[in-house]
Parts: structure tokens; C-alpha cells; sequence
């Protein structure tokens, strides 16, 4: 028998469930890696009898309700929140072509060949020629890379790689993704108009790419580089239009040049309603062991509830981290004998990834707040710096409670609420003046680490705060409060994860 337990060996899986409270019959458990908790378990109501009686005393109670929550703390990086926050924005996220999708079948890779040939069943699906991949997770180093593709079959995806080795049996999670295109030489024009930057093809396409109006893409063309916005309806099959960059955009012809389109998954809230999913997980926090085996507690049913991404001060701990809280609808044990859940026959368990974190002090690309201007690509910003800002999601979720329930049955999500708020660097009076004028506001924040990126973008935001904080020898800062909006593209908040990205895009 144990005395206690340390607090430093509790960990944390996670299950998304087939139907709430219900785990499907193979369960995928995936290991987080949490900083701290907030919340996680259940609060029991207690109900007594209180009846006139001489003695003055009460009776024995019941418990008549389970409160049950889960909340954490984890890092962002570059990896590990994607298949998560899909259950925040209720919506599958957009996925490139990969053996390996969040949403779909798994076509695990069987073979790799030294002529750069990668086999397996399916394994060209969605890849086309011309197509950028980035392979990762084989044994061979070697084999792992960014390649073009130059040639496919069924069930065969073939690479330029001189370096490729044969590998016979490669790990079981090795994956190849699609994370760009490049486009015939001379073949793409570049032209400006009424304020945005157009890409018009003559032998190749563009609305076969799964490219998203309002995701961001790297664009990588001779004397243009950089990462641009791609505009309402901007996806046709003969051009692309963006309608902000982070580039001087030019006209030029393409006389000898090539353009490589670099993209990634998108996530954004859909306004489709065939298109907007609710997710339910079950939350496994492992306990210790209490003598006979690994204890744990679960919070099952839990909804995602409220995000917020908190991008602080460079100082000695700049980590860009993610507080997630989860509305459940119950509460279970188990000890050591029962066993936990992810431990059972049935279940995999994937583990955490293990990736170093982004920081607020050298994988910022770029944060910009400014006046929407239709006219301009690179409108003049409201802030040059800023100090610390959030981005807070609140699905307004509610517990369902019902006769016969402990417990909630289910839950009820309310308005998809996103709200920003920043610090920043006085400069000039155009933030207040936006305030004041009820401006129509644009907010983006690019991060990127190890030759990947994630664009966090606000389409549409309303302005308050700005009352202006002044204080003996330090610098004019002014506090910002954004309100975010359905906008012209049908969504509130995008983010883009693009999984490669030229070293040109990189701040680290």
C-alpha cells in the first residue's frame, strides 16, 4: 500500500469518443503534454434532509449532481495542436493530400525503393505530378525530405531523390504530405489589380489544389517571396488572387521564372451547416500507481469549450501556449485493479510528439493589425510593436440535465464568440482614431519554426479599448480589445499549418 502519490507522475491522454460519453470499439488515445491543469474532474452535489425534528439534527445526504469539467495548459508547436482544435472550431480541418489524413483512410507506406519509388496500397492517392512532398518518420534519414513529385501509379508515388535507400519495412507512421506545387516554367503571370495580386496560369490550374479563400499561402517566385492571403472567391481555375502579403508585390510576366505555391491544412469555423461537426472526448488522467496498478480519472463527454492562445512578452519564458477547457457531462475512476482505459487490449495509444516549442522571441514572422483597405495589399499598420496579445475562443458551451441523469446527457454549444486582445507600442493616433471611427479591422499573426509556419488570421475585427497608459520613463503602451466578426469570407477566425515552408519564410 502507498502513503501518496507525486504530482510528477500524472499524465494525460486523450479519446475522441463515437457518440458522447461513448468511446468507439478501437479507441486512438493520444498523449498530451500538459503544463498545468485547470479543472480537471467532477464536483458532487450533496442534498440533505433538513424536517423538524426535536433533536435538531439533519439527515445523511444523497448525491444528486456531477459538475464535471477538464481543462489544461500545453504548449503550441508546430505539430501538436491540430487534430485538437478541430473539436474547438467544430469542423474537420482541410487537409492536403497525405497517407496519413486526421480525417480519413490510413494508407500506411510498405516500401521505398532507391530510385525514389514509395509504395503502398493507395499511396498515390490525391498526389499529382508536380505536387511539392515532404516524407518524414522513415528509418533511413535519407528517405525523409522535401521532393517533387515526377511520377504516379496505383499504389505508387515516385520522388526525385538521388540520395533515396531501399527500406524494406519503414515504420508504420512514416508520412508523406503534399505541401506545395510548382508550376511550369514561364507558365505563371503576375498582375496587379484594384489592390490584389493575381496569378493567371496557362497550362496550369489552380481550383484542383484545395486552396481555401482566406488561408494563407507561401508564395516562393523570383524577387517575390512570401506569404500572401488568397481573396473572397480568389480560387478559379485559371487564376488565384490574394488579397494581402507580406511582400511588395510586383507585375511581371514570368519570362524563365518558376512559382512554387507553398500551402497546408486549414482549420476555420464553417458556415456551412452541413460542414460544422461537434466533437466529444474522453479526458484520461493518469494517477499512479496505487499498489496493484496505474490508477486514472476521466471526464467523459467533454466538449470543447474555450481556447485561448496566449502569445506573451519575450522574457525568460516567450513559450506561445494554449489554455483548453472542456465542458463534460460525467465523471469515472478507476484503480489500479480495474486498470486504465488506454491500457486495454482494444486501444492505441499514439505518443505526444515531442517537438520544441514556438516563442514569441524568434519564430514570430510577422503581427499586423490594420484598417481594411480593399485598395492596397500592405495597408499601413496600427502598431509597428507589440508586447503580449490573446486570441480567446468560447463555444459557449451548456451542460444538458435531465430526471434520471447524473450527470448531463449531453451538451448544448451556444455562439461561436472570438475575442482578441493586445498590448501594444504607442506610435501614432490611427489605432484610437479606428476605435473611435468603428473601423473595419484586420488582424494576422505569423509563426514559423524548422521550416514550417502557422498563420493565426482575424478577417474581421471591431475595435474598443485604447485608453492610453502612460507612466514616468517608460514607453506610451495602449491596450486593444478586438471583437471578431463573421466576415466577407463566411468565417470568424482561419488558421493555415503549413507543414513546409523555404527557408526565406522562417524567423528562428
Amino acid at each position: 500500500m502507498v502513503d501518496k502519490i507525486d504530482a510528477n507522475v500524472v499524465g494525460l491522454l486523450i479519446a475522441e469518443e463515437e457518440t458522447p460519453k461513448v468511446l468507439p470499439a478501437a479507441p486512438i488515445w493520444y498523449v498530451r503534454e500538459p503544463n498545468s491543469f485547470d479543472d480537471i474532474g467532477g464536483e458532487y452535489a450533496m442534498t440533505t434532509r433538513r424536517p423538524f425534528n426535536p433533536s435538531r439534527q439533519r439527515k445523511k445526504g444523497n448525491v444528486t449532481d456531477v459538475d464535471a469539467s477538464g481543462g489544461f495548459n500545453e504548449d503550441l508547436t508546430p505539430n501538436n495542436m491540430q487534430r485538437l482544435l478541430q473539436g474547438f472550431f467544430y469542423a474537420d480541418i482541410r487537409e492536403t493530400p497525405k497517407n496519413f489524413p486526421f480525417n480519413g483512410t490510413q494508407r500506411p507506406i510498405t516500401a521505398v525503393s532507391g530510385a525514389g519509388l514509395y509504395t503502398g496500397a493507395g499511396s498515390n492517392a490525391g498526389f499529382v505530378i508536380g505536387h511539392i512532398v515532404e516524407a518524414r518518420g522513415f528509418t533511413n534519414n535519407a528517405n525523409n525530405g522535401v521532393f517533387p513529385v515526377t511520377a504516379t501509379a496505383t499504389g505508387t508515388l515516385t520522388v526525385t531523390n538521388g540520395a533515396a535507400v531501399v527500406e524494406a519495412s519503414p515504420p508504420a507512421t512514416a508520412t508523406i504530405e503534399a505541401v506545395g506545387f510548382t508550376f511550369a516554367a514561364a507558365d505563371v503571370v503576375f498582375s496587379l489589380a484594384a489592390g490584389k495580386l493575381i496569378l493567371t496560369a496557362t497550362a496550369g490550374t489552380f481550383n484542383d489544389k484545395g486552396l481555401v479563400p482566406g488561408s494563407w499561402v507561401f508564395v516562393n517566385f523570383t524577387g517575390q517571396q512570401g506569404y500572401a492571403r488568397i481573396a473572397v472567391n480568389g480560387v478559379a481555375a485559371k487564376v488565384l488572387t490574394f488579397d494581402k502579403t507580406t511582400f511588395t508585390a510586383a507585375v511581371d510576366a514570368g519570362t524563365g521564372k518558376t512559382l512554387s505555391l507553398y500551402f497546408g491544412n486549414v482549420l476555420k469555423n464553417e458556415n456551412n451547416p452541413d460542414l460544422i461537426k461537434k466533437r466529444t472526448y474522453n479526458l484520461e488522467r493518469l494517477l499512479g500507481n496505487d499498489g496493484t496498478g496505474i490508477q486514472a480519472e476521466y471526464v467523459t463527454g467533454s466538449t470543447p469549450n474555450e481556447l485561448t492562445w496566449n502569445s506573451p512578452l519575450p522574457a525568460a519564458d516567450s513559450k506561445v501556449n494554449f489554455d483548453l477547457g472542456f465542458v463534460a457531462m460525467d465523471k469515472e475512476e478507476r484503480t489500479g485493479t480495474e486498470g486504465r482505459k488506454s491500457a486495454e487490449a482494444n486501444n492505441t495509444v499514439i505518443a505526444a510528439l515531442g517537438e520544441s516549442f514556438l516563442n514569441t522571441s524568434n519564430n514570430v514572422f510577422q503581427i499586423r493589425m490594420n484598417i481594411i483597405d480593399p485598395l492596397t495589399l500592405n495597408p499601413t499598420p496600427l502598431f509597428a510593436k507589440v508586447t503580449e496579445w490573446n486570441a480567446t475562443i468560447n463555444n459557449n458551451v451548456s451542460p444538458n440535465k435531465a430526471q434520471g441523469e447524473l450527470g448531463a446527457f449531453d451538451t448544448t454549444a451556444g455562439m461561436f464568440d472570438v475575442d482578441l486582445s493586445a498590448t501594444v507600442y504607442f506610435r501614432t493616433i490611427s489605432a484610437i482614431a479606428a476605435i473611435r471611427n468603428n473601423s473595419d479591422v484586420t488582424f494576422h499573426a505569423i509563426y514559423s519554426k524548422d521550416n514550417s509556419a502557422i498563420v493565426l488570421d482575424f478577417p474581421l475585427l471591431g475595435l474598443g479599448g485604447g485608453k492610453l497608459e502612460i507612466e514616468m520613463d517608460e514607453p506610451i503602451m495602449v491596450p486593444l480589445e478586438g471583437g471578431a466578426a463573421e466576415s466577407p469570407f463566411g468565417h470568424t477566425l482561419c488558421l493555415t499549418f503549413l507543414s513546409y515552408v523555404p527557408s526565406v519564410g522562417i524567423n528562428s
